[in-house]
């Protein structure tokens, strides 16, 4: 199966793209690259975005739906899909992923009948790692302060986490233009991070806190549940007022009780590694062959071998 992968080839979704193409051994091809038009041609499958990008494949390199992988990030994914095609077609390409379960209620929600599979993100642990904080000084927060979804509400609420972190009479930093090689000098600098959003599709923060062995505090949206029950973080309530009281009295406990951070932090790193990319790489192998990762899964138990998942 030859595989090219057509997406942003910068920021969070860039490194994700990267290490799938690299473990997959796929071609990744930044969206903003004009290539011939026959380009694709060579592909048996080509893993994208839906949405404009998706459609230009179709419009203008005639890439025959059934050859195109879709893969949503976030609701608006969906949306930009779903305001030229409609519910219809989803069934016409190769098959149609989301990167939380919070991604497919939405699509159900949204009036897509094509159930979605579920494709765990990954992350880098040794571009992350470094040693665990000993005590809770400095809360980060690496997203933007604001931002308002397509309805016009503000959806990060970067105050919130501020305010809560005030109220513990903590230091607050943002992590502000930065590169993505400055992000792990980041997360050394703080020594908890706090997801504030009302709205995500699988925010990556979180899991990047997590593999610096960093406190990490987040709201009910997109994978962040997930990642919680795994061990990677305490899920704070949606609300606003809920919100900050909860985050500001669950810092004070972790800044008055040192060695429970500490252990906190080192057990919130040790959940990280379920997150590394050999153990969740098979969801997407799986899903670009067109075969069930829980029958791989089953067959590798029978015959005593390590699972992927």
């Amino acid at each position: 199966m030859k595989l090219c992968i057509f997406a942003d080839t910068g920021w969070s979704l860039g490194q994700l793209y990267k290490e799938v193409a690299r473990l997959l051994q796929a071609d990744l091809l930044d969206w903003q690259v004009k290539p011939s038009k026959n380009y694709f041609e060579n592909y048996d499958r080509i893993l994208t975005l839906p949405g404009s990008v998706s459609q230009t494949l179709v419009t203008q390199y005639n890439v025959p739906k059934s050859k195109i992988l879709l893969v949503a990030h976030a609701e608006c994914d969906i949306q930009q899909l779903l305001k030229t095609e409609g519910t219809t077609s989803w069934d016409q390409y190769a098959d149609y992923g989301v990167i939380s379960d919070t991604l497919v209620c939405s699509s159900l929600s949204l009036g897509i009948t094509k159930v979605p599979t579920v494709l765990r993100q990954g992350i880098s642990l040794s571009f992350y790692k470094t040693d665990v904080p000993q005590q809770l000084k400095t809360v980060g927060y690496a997203a933007l302060m604001r931002r308002s979804n397509e309805y016009g509400v503000e959806i990060k609420r970067g105050q919130l986490a501020q305010k809560a972190t005030e109220l513990a009479g903590l230091a607050f930093k943002k992590a502000e233009n930065l590169s993505r090689e400055q992000m792990p000098e980041f997360y050394q600098s703080v020594d908890a991070v706090i997801m504030s959003s009302l709205q995500e599709g699988g925010a990556m923060p979180p899991y990047e806190a997590a593999a610096s062995s960093r406190l990490i505090i987040g709201t009910p949206v997109g994978d962040f549940p997930r990642l919680a029950i795994e061990g990677m973080g305490i899920l704070a309530p949606l609300n606003d007022e809920k919100f900050v009281k909860f985050t500001s009295e669950t810092l004070k406990f972790y800044k008055e009780t040192p060695g429970i951070f500490v252990e906190t932090c080192e057990r919130i790193g040790d959940a990280a590694k379920c997150r590394s990319w050999p153990n969740v790489i098979q969801d997407w192998s799986s899903f670009i062959n067109g075969t069930d990762s829980q029958s791989t899964l089953l067959q590798n138990l029978m015959a005593n071998k390590p699972a992927s998942l």
